[in-house]
């Protein structure tokens, strides 16, 4: 199975038995609704894309702490902070998450958010070593951050109205065909075509078929076997539906140390090991409706048997686990102003990885007036042991600067690099393609290094209060994002931040914060096939453009001794 190259056999576009005999020119096949069997450079990139969470200080600050210092969430971002500690201290941040999608020029359909409770942050610094030397203190920190929250919902439903004439509404089913006929995939002499004998990459196909959305035709003409949709009128009118549920995390778990030299220089290390869990359910659905008549083919004759529906489900899990080092170095050369810098090395992940599909349709004879169930589903795809998938993601360059008003307030701002395009697979499983060479090419020409800038300001009105206000802003990962439309993928990111602060006690403060975090998201399309030779598009739906929107609210409960 090859994603970029597909072998051509004979293609058919047809909403009719009475097929027309297409030019011979490989298509490839994507959009938002295929390719699910395997892990593609944007869902590598959206994996490394780090979000701005750890305590709630740190977040309402916008996460511009990588000169700041004396906060458990220096471990994922500067180590070097935790020099900056003279005292032990225990955190513990837990957090809500209110996501909520717009997808405009769209029809409600489900649900467009997910709610949810997680822990952002968990950790302790323990002050190990006090002294009157150049090394003036030495603290270890260990902790678990939230580094990525992948909890979000967009659904939607769209229709395509029958134009009249040969223009026909655009189906999947056309794709499935499409897929099978020019791979050379058909049915054997009992008529069946099972899971065994193909790649996973056509098993949506294979369920299209199994549903009866399409059938194969040998047309006598060029002496060609192809597919068509001959259960779906070629005047129908379609509605499309579509429901994408994802959920999940990476969660880093951080083994951290920090010295203090002289109260100038300030120098730490972090190994990070990271957790990751990320689930996606793919919800698709047609229904075909006929306002000009009943269901015929482009000659006018009637159909026996049409289909109602088609329901088709995919869902992928990823489970595995990454690790990491970052060294980090502050420097104060006044009392007041913080200079710091941190690089992190890129994160090799490896991997495992389960995909399944199911598929309803609803079959109606228009003489016998019987209506027919059909459903089918898919054996599970499993990529794992040294099957799985091991890549590694971008490196991060991290500078900031900070200065501090005495005891009334202080202003960070800080600066950050990642490497896109410097994303490399390392391994995928076997027979999958395309292969690593290819995955570094694409990541060379279509994606580049991303920029960020982040800002805090904490303001303290009285003794015991604190006021903090932050933003931040991530430019795009894609060199182009006009020419990426496989599936919404984030290329931009804003936030805002405030939160506050109390000093409980000598030894008790409760901290608290709000994120309103906006990501914008590439257009995409449902389904598409696309001439190889021409760049042109053969079957394709619209562009839709979905905006995706978080609200985190944080609090941290910091104790000190």
């Amino acid at each position: 199975m090859n994603k970029l190259q597909i072998a051509f056999t004979a293609i058919a576009l047809c909403a009719t038995a009475a097929t027309q005999a297409q030019e011979r020119n490989a298509l490839v096949f994507g959009g938002a609704v295929l390719n699910h069997d395997g892990v593609l450079a944007g869902e590598m990139a959206q994996l490394s894309r780090p979000q701005a969470l750890g305590t709630a200080r740190s977040m309402a600050l916008g996460g511009a702490f990588t000169s700041l210092g004396a906060d458990l969430a220096s471990m994922s971002i500067n180590p070097a902070g935790l020099g900056m500690y003279r005292r032990n201290e225990i955190v513990l941040t837990p957090m809500m998450t209110f996501q909520s999608s717009e997808t405009p020029g769209t029809m409600s359909y489900a649900k467009n958010g997910k709610n949810r409770f997680s822990m952002a942050n968990f950790g302790a610094a323990f002050n190990a070593y006090e002294g009157t030397g150049t090394l003036t203190s030495f603290t270890v920190g260990v902790g678990l951050n939230r580094i990525a929250d992948f909890n979000s919902r967009h659904s939607f439903k769209t229709d395509t109205p029958y134009a009249g004439g040969s223009v026909w509404a655009p189906t999947i089913a056309d794709i499935f065909g499409q897929q099978l006929g020019q791979a050379g995939i058909f049915p054997n002499g009992d008529g069946k075509l099972g899971y065994d004998t193909t790649n996973p990459y056509f098993w949506p196909a294979v369920l299209g078929y199994n549903g009866f959305m399409i059938s194969p035709y040998y047309d006598p003409d060029t002496k060609e076997s192809v597919y068509v949709p001959d259960c779906i009128g070629s005047n129908a009118s379609i509605l499309h539906y579509l429901d994408v549920v994802n959920s999940g995390s990476i969660n880093e778990f951080t083994l951290s140390a920090g010295a203090n030299l002289n109260n100038i220089v300030y120098i730490g290390a972090t190994i990070g090991i990271q957790s990751v869990h990320k689930s996606t359910g793919v919800y698709y659905g047609e229904d075909y409706r006929y306002d000009n008549g009943p269901a015929a083919n482009s000659a006018g004759e009637l159909l026996e048997t049409q289909l109602d529906y088609a329901d088709l489900y995919q869902k992928s899990v990823l489970d595995g686990s990454g690790v990491n080092f970052k060294l980090g170095v502050i420097v104060r050369p006044t009392e007041h102003l913080r200079i710091g810098l941190a690089f992190h090395t890129p994160t090799y992940y490896s991997l495992e990885r389960r995909y399944y599909g199911d598929i309803t349709t609803q079959l109606y004879n228009n003489t016998t007036k019987d209506t027919e169930i059909n459903q089918d589903g898919t054996p599970s795809q499993d990529d794992m042991g040294g099957n799985s998938w091991c890549f590694t993601s971008p490196a991060r360059l991290l500078l900031g600067i900070s200065y501090t008003f005495g005891n009334f307030g202080l202003v960070s701002v800080d600066y950050e690099r990642d490497w896109y395009n410097g994303i490399r697979v390392k391994n995928t499983p076997e027979g999958f393609e395309p292969y690593p060479e290819e995955y570094k090419a694409e990541f060379k020409h279509a994606f580049r290094g991303t920029n960020t800038i982040r800002a805090g300001v904490e303001f303290k009105p009285l003794p015991r209060m604190a006021l903090r206000v932050g933003a931040g802003y991530t430019d795009s990962m894609l060199k182009d994002k006009a020419s990426y439309y496989d599936a919404p993928l984030t290329y931009e990111t804003r936030y805002i931040t405030a939160g506050v602060g109390f000093n409980v006690s000598r030894h008790v403060t409760l901290d608290l914060a709000y994120q309103h975090v906006t990501d914008k998201q590439s257009a995409y399309r449902l389904f598409y096939s696309l001439d190889r030779a021409t760049g042109d598009f053969f079957t394709t739906t619209g562009l839709f453009d979905t905006e995706s929107k978080r609200n985190n609210v944080a609090m941290s409960l910091v104790f000190r001794f």
